[in-house]
């Protein structure tokens, strides 16, 4: 069976659920395991460890995995563990359903698509990913959120009714979810941040957690090997389409030569996006022989999630990715080409708004003259 099969049948037998819908679900079992996706970031293990909190207030018995190993700068949030591996779960334990948090589709879960990644595998998907390919049996899903742990934290509150003043968030649940919220939003400057997202920043901040602690290990911490990676993506750095698109590739030949890991070139994509006229930034990294993971990243207004699709892959309109298996050369000449098709397409939208709205004053049969 094809993905576009899979994913067809998954969306019409996914079973869309709201937050209240969700709460109730969670009460209704006693055994749960939680799917983070791989190459984890901030999010994905903030809300599975605030929803493995959740579910152990209710009572329940509920373990956290992540088929990747955790960044030294995310241990914070898993007490300092670097492997949640299922192979490290209690000897006995069985679970009666598997949730995935933060996870758009299979593609994400690494090591855990076998058998996870199967149509159906998953029991219940929570996720504010728009592109969410509905895999699961049930989902809640909110694409405006600027991060999973939102939704995390809004099950929790219709769990326990939990606020700023004498129904305070316990800390080992609120602390891991701010990080997701902090890390996910940009540090809260991504264009998903709303009102309600200050809102619910306000009552994690209101549980005492030490909310600088954790963000000074998240970005205050980086290692030896950040640096060259750092020093390497500005050695590969080069612009295109009239410099309003920065790119940067890294090969397993860079990453060897550099000494890098994973986790050192996670953040490339937002520093080379920082850069004053570039409008869209890609970072392309390596996933095996002749296999490339492209982060895309974009000022607000424009979307690189419909870039990503087309490639298979998906995410947020500022924020996307996808996975391509070619040679990086074609890599790089893809995803360009699909670039400047959708500045086109921009362009075309732009001169047809204008046309109209000159034709509509020149037909208006109003004299403009003084």
């Amino acid at each position: 069976m094809t993905d576009s099969v899979m994913e067809t049948t998954a969306a019409t037998s996914c079973k869309i659920r709201t937050v209240s819908d969700t709460a109730a679900w969670l009460s209704t079992h006693n055994n749960y395991l939680i799917l983070t996706h791989a190459h984890p970031d901030g999010d994905t293990l903030g809300a599975g460890i605030g929803l493995q909190g959740i579910l152990r207030m209710m009572g329940k018995t509920a373990y956290c995995v992540c088929p990747s190993p955790v960044p030294y700068r995310l241990q914070g949030i898993t007490e300092g563990r670097e492997f949640l591996l299922i192979e490290q779960l209690p000897a006995g334990f069985l679970w009666d359903k598997v949730i995935s948090v933060d996870i758009a589709s299979p593609s994400l879960m690494g090591a855990y698509a076998v058998p996870f990644g199967e149509v159906g595998k998953v029991d219940f998907a929570i996720d504010h990913h728009g592109t969410n390919t509905l895999f699961a049996k049930e989902a809640c899903v909110d694409g405006s959120l600027a991060a999973c742990a939102e939704l995390v934290f809004d099950i929790g509150m219709e769990l326990f009714r939990w606020d700023e003043d004498a129904r305070k968030m316990p800390i080992s649940i609120a602390a891991p979810l701010y990080a997701g919220l902090n890390t996910d939003s940009g540090s809260f400057k991504f264009g998903a941040v709303t009102p309600e997202t200050h809102h619910r920043a306000a009552v994690l901040l209101a549980s005492g957690i030490e909310h600088t602690r954790i963000t000074e290990r998240i970005y205050g911490s980086r290692s030896v090997s950040q640096v060259m990676a750092a020093k390497a993506a500005y050695e590969n750095l080069r612009f295109f389409h009239g410099d309003r698109v920065s790119l940067v590739s890294f090969t397993e030949e860079t990453m060897k030569r550099f000494r890098l890991h994973d986790e050192d070139i996670d953040d490339i994509v937002n520093m080379i996006r920082g850069i004053r006229g570039v409008r869209v930034a890609v970072h392309v990294k390596p996933r095996g022989e002749n296999r490339y993971k492209l982060s895309l990243r974009c000022e607000q207004g424009f979307n690189v999630a419909g870039i990503a699709a087309k490639f298979g892959g998906g995410g947020h309109p500022c924020a996307s990715g996808c996975s391509i298996d070619d040679t990086v050369e074609n890599v790089e000449r893809m995803i360009l080409s699909a670039i400047a098709e959708a500045f086109e397409e921009e362009e075309k939208e732009k001169a047809a708004v204008s046309e109209k709205e000159t034709f509509s004053g020149t037909d208006s049969g109003e004299d403009t003259t003084a």
